[in-house]
């Protein structure tokens, strides 16, 4: 492995851990902002870890709770679980047409802007970092003298 294999693969690394940290803090930022979970239950799950950064291959993994991305898409069932519609439960919480008597489900979008824009800003530091060690290569490989006969 050469050097420059080993310079790009911990450089991708940096890059990596510290881009997971800034995206779980900015999505932490964007569920205070819109107000969601008073339990602090999400806001608490999300982890992210750089599983490996290799000579050519980078993986990374961010976990948050499951329920999440249904506050983000505004669904969900509004009950608790096992109430069937011919239950008497079914009608404390919905009305014939299967809507919400008192809430109205609204998607609180904090996942799918924001993983969009930082997915951008992560492949912008990929290809800066991959330019700069290309351009390393390159100078590397180069002759350091040209000879002109003529």
């Amino acid at each position: 492995m050469s050097e420059l294999t080993k310079i790009y693969g911990q450089e991708q690394h940096q890059i990596a851990v510290q881009w997971l940290a800034i995206t779980i803090e900015r999505w932490r930022a964007n569920l205070k902002k819109l107000k969601i979970g008073s339990t602090q239950e999400l806001y608490q799950s999300f982890q992210g870890e750089v599983i490996s950064a290799a000579d050519t291959e980078l993986k990374a993994r961010l976990s948050y709770a499951l329920w999440g991305m249904y506050v983000d898409m505004g669904v969900g069932r509004g009950m608790g679980a096992g109430v069937k519609k011919q239950d008497a439960d079914y009608r404390r919480f919905r009305n014939d047409k299967g809507k919400l008597h008192r809430h109205v489900r609204k998607a609180k979008v904090w996942y799918s802007r924001q993983m969009s824009r930082e997915q951008k800003a992560l492949a912008e530091l990929m290809s800066e970092s991959t330019g700069r060690i290309l351009i390393a290569a390159i100078a590397d490989a180069a002759p350091k003298t040209i000879e002109i006969n003529l």
